[in-house]
């Protein structure tokens, strides 16, 4: 997972679960919130999404840009369900990823 510095990014994912060889979606309704917790390199940031009905198997998480703005280092995350005051980990592994330096373009200035 790579985020570009300075700039606003939705990170979608579609969360599934894996019983015998079986994969199914998991019904995120069920659930009274879902967090997505990056872990900056010396900073911990949680973003929130709340349940939908539509789609409810993806969640979609918006990283605005003054997240990322001047950090280009490595992140982890991981997703996180929340139900009756319980916090547990929806994935299995944490998820890594960079921001990663945008590019700069220098102010032109027009002199007549």
């Amino acid at each position: 997972m790579n985020l570009l510095e300075g700039s606003d990014t939705q990170l979608k994912f579609h969360i599934t679960q894996t019983e015998s060889w079986t994969t199914t979606n998991v019904d995120l309704t069920e659930y009274d919130k879902v967090i997505l917790t990056v872990k900056y390199v010396n900073w911990i940031v949680e973003y929130e999404w709340e349940i939908d009905n539509q789609d409810n198997s993806y969640v979609v998480f918006e990283i605005l840009s003054e997240a990322t703005k001047w950090r280009r280092w490595s992140v982890s995350c991981d997703i996180w369900w929340i139900s009756n005051e319980q916090k547990i980990r929806f994935n299995d592994e944490t998820i890594k990823g960079k921001v990663l330096p945008s590019i700069k373009i220098p102010e032109w200035v027009v002199s007549e």
